[in-house]
């Protein structure tokens, strides 16, 4: 019997076909050189004829402008290219310099991994990773290591040899994307627009705009089970209907029996719970005084969210906890994103809603250092401390087991991993019309979820950039092999597209559709197919010979080589999709 997926995945392939034959037909990709370029008898590590070479790649690596609409994190786009950061120099000619060093010997892409980063020099990714995978091209750019004179001074040139930029800042804010770092042939740490998902007052918008886009087809999501009643204060009427709120009767009894209902968090420069507060009597008090009982609403620049508090989580041991689970996105062109395993944060507080204790309600790494610090002073032990406050997933099941709250181990890959990933595919789908599409990006993503009482879970935000410490021993094997693995992913779709483009010009060459004329001028035939092929080929996948090892402990969850149901792992139904 034929099943409605059976019947999804053939209309799939036979659209994927049909799709195809249409390009083809029309010429906006050649069958005949597309099939010829892919000959393994083509070279595909090094240019057989460089000056040529060199000529095609500026003629079809055509350096783009980001738009100005990815730099937008308030009213007017955060650009700094008049100011110099970490004393890194402006080089408007920085990618055609990295595009000669690759024509020139193209096996620092394909041998190497060559970083250029701000980390800290005593953090675990630069003080231990990075010598073990390759080199650290600029040691002397830190925080420690240059006074703020030298930070504000330009000094030095990125390196041409750099295929990694792995830094906790968006730099293309300062630098020109794709002409002065982010080149075609590097990858580089960040997706411009992510923020769409990352700063708490967009992810809002993100999460209101999908939810009424699904609102007829409640089975796809429904948003009133995935993300806490958010209430934006900068929205006039949103903040009006606020103070109505906790000014009626209404409010003053549900305070009564649950005691906090709302939590307060900036929208935009949070982190680290360091602008999050439970709404208890003081916060309320602040909230009336900033925002004169509701009178200065829609006439401040504050960027206040009100989040619904969970009334019912889940405990382990009696103590809060929340989820830091990890995402990459591993290409923006096309969208390619993988889920990895995380941890419980588990307040080091039993857990009493009454408590104006703030690391009670709050479970971040940053809020549980601060609790450390104080029981050790008071003679405490740091190692159980540490150990309690960290929990891998497996242990976490374990203990569900043993109070009878699931009845069996396999409930972990049964729903907890498939709820989670489901859970991220939806966050990325939400916000990925913001991101700029491009080869060199990939972006590592810290995701914060919660389960209720009734095993619900709710997204609670994502974060840009997030800690990659060990805060004990376990934490810090995780994260070495997480970010190690990270690497060979990204690494593998960095050679891929090398060796594509590689052959693909040596193609052009011996065949003569690429040549130099008598007057030594370059002519490429039917140049704009060959535009449109190149950047084909630079769309990111993976070749067979970079296949990722099989115990990388990354699953990609959302593919958009892919059509049909594989494109999210069957988690979505055909009407699901975005057509």
């Amino acid at each position: 019997m034929i099943t409605l997926r059976s019947l999804a995945t053939i209309f799939g392939i036979l659209n994927s076909v049909a799709i195809l034959v249409f390009f083809v037909s029309s010429g906006a990709i050649s069958s005949e050189s597309e099939e010829a370029y892919l000959q393994e008898q083509i070279e595909s590590r090094k240019f057989v004829n460089k000056d040529l070479a060199l000529a095609v790649l500026r003629e079809l690596d055509s350096h783009e402008i980001m738009p100005d609409n990815y730099f937008m994190l308030g009213k007017t786009p955060r650009k700094f290219f008049n100011k110099t950061y970490f004393g890194l120099k402006r080089n408007p000619e920085y990618c055609n310099q990295v595009q000669e060093r690759l024509v020139n010997d193209p096996s620092f892409i394909f041998e190497e991994m060559n970083f250029v980063t701000n980390f800290l020099p005593d953090t675990l990714v630069r003080h231990k990773l990075m010598p073990l995978l390759g080199r650290d091209l600029m040691p002397h750019v830190s925080y420690v290591n240059l006074t703020e004179k030298q930070r504000e001074t330009p000094l030095f040139l990125f390196p041409e040899q750099a295929n990694i930029f792995y830094f906790s800042n968006m730099i293309h804010q300062y630098h020109e994307y794709g002409h002065e770092i982010a080149c075609t042939f590097q990858a580089y740490s960040h997706v411009p627009g992510v923020e769409a998902l990352c700063r708490k007052d967009y992810a809002s918008n993100s999460v209101a705009a999908y939810t009424k886009k699904f609102e007829d087809r409640p089975q796809c999501y429904d948003g009133s089970k995935f993300f806490p009643k958010t209430i934006n204060l900068f929205n006039k009427t949103d903040c009006q209907n606020f103070f109505k709120l906790i000014n009626s009767e209404q409010y003053k009894k549900q305070k009564e029996e649950q005691t906090i209902l709302f939590i307060r968090k900036a929208g935009v420069g949070a982190h680290q719970g360091k602008t999050v507060f439970p709404v208890d009597e003081e916060q309320e008090r602040m909230l009336r005084e900033e925002y004169k009982n509701g009178s200065l609403c829609g006439r401040t620049n504050k960027s206040d969210l009100i989040q619904s508090y969970i009334q019912n989580p889940l405990l382990v041991e009696g103590h809060k906890f929340d989820f830091r689970i990890y995402a990459m996105i591993a290409s923006s062109n096309p969208l390619i994103v993988y889920y990895h395993d995380g941890f419980l944060r588990v307040s080091l507080f039993e857990y009493d809603v009454t408590s104006k204790e703030k690391g009670m309600h709050l479970t971040n790494t940053a809020q549980s250092l601060k609790v450390i610090e104080k029981a050790k002073k008071q003679g405490m032990n740091e190692t159980e401390l540490r150990n309690f406050q960290m929990w891998n997933l497996t242990r976490f099941t374990k203990y569900l087991v043993s109070i009878g709250k699931v009845e069996s181990i396999d409930w972990l890959d049964e729903y907890l991993r498939p709820s989670l990933q489901h859970a991220i595919q939806h966050a990325i789908r939400m916000s990925q019309e913001k991101y700029y599409t491009a080869s060199p990006s990939f972006d590592l993503l810290g995701m914060d979820f919660m389960l209720d009482e009734d095993l619900n879970l709710w997204f609670l935000e994502s974060n840009i950039g997030p800690a990659l410490e060990g805060s004990n021993d376990e934490k810090e094997r995780m994260i070495s092999k997480l970010v190690k693995d990270q690497l060979e992913i990204v690494t593998a779709y960095l050679k891929s597209r090398t060796k594509r483009a590689i052959k693909y010009i040596n193609w052009l060459g011996q065949t003569g559709l690429a040549k130099f004329n008598e007057n030594g001028e370059l002519k490429i035939s039917k140049l704009d197919q060959r535009k449109k092929e190149f950047k084909a080929i630079l769309k990111n996948y993976i070749d067979e010979e970079f296949e990722i090892s099989s115990d990388n402990g990354w699953v990609k969850i959302i593919d958009e080589n892919l059509e049909g149901l594989g494109r999210y792992n069957g988690m979505f139904n055909i009407e699901c999709f975005d057509f």
